[in-house]
């Protein structure tokens, strides 16, 4: 995954998925499914789509594998990249638009988590109350 011939690992998105496992194995009680149920891990989430966004990109830069001589010229180069997104348009439209709808179930998805949460907070006050 690290390999020195790709730049385009995201090392924030990573850093910070590293730095949540961390702190949920020192805090977290992994065996507590109940626990696991409670939250919703936001922030894993946004940078998984994140990451898929900014593959989902047109390339901007070409790839280190394919320096190979026709290839090591820059203005051949630059046509080759627009000949790939020309040919990918619609393949990236679809991605950026399936990018965007994943963001807005993560959104909805956290917003009925939060209702639910208060639904069940107030059945618990109404069974106490009786």
């Amino acid at each position: 995954m690290l390999d020195g011939n790709n730049p385009d690992v995201d090392v924030d998105a990573l850093m910070a998925r590293v730095q949540h496992e961390v702190l949920r194995r020192q805090f977290g009680d992994p065996g507590d499914a109940r626990h696991a149920l409670d939250g919703i891990d936001v922030g894993a989430l946004e940078g998984l789509i994140a990451a898929a966004a900014q593959r989902a990109a047109p390339r901007s830069r070409w790839p280190a594998r394919l320096n190979i001589f026709p290839f090591t010229l820059r203005p051949v180069q630059r046509f080759c990249l627009r000949v790939l997104a020309w040919l990918f348009r619609d393949q990236q439209a679809y991605n950026a638009a399936l990018v965007q709808a994943l963001r807005e179930v993560v959104a909805v998805n956290v917003r009925l988590h939060a209702s639910q949460r208060e639904l069940d907070a107030r059945l618990r006050r109404l069974e106490s109350d009786e």
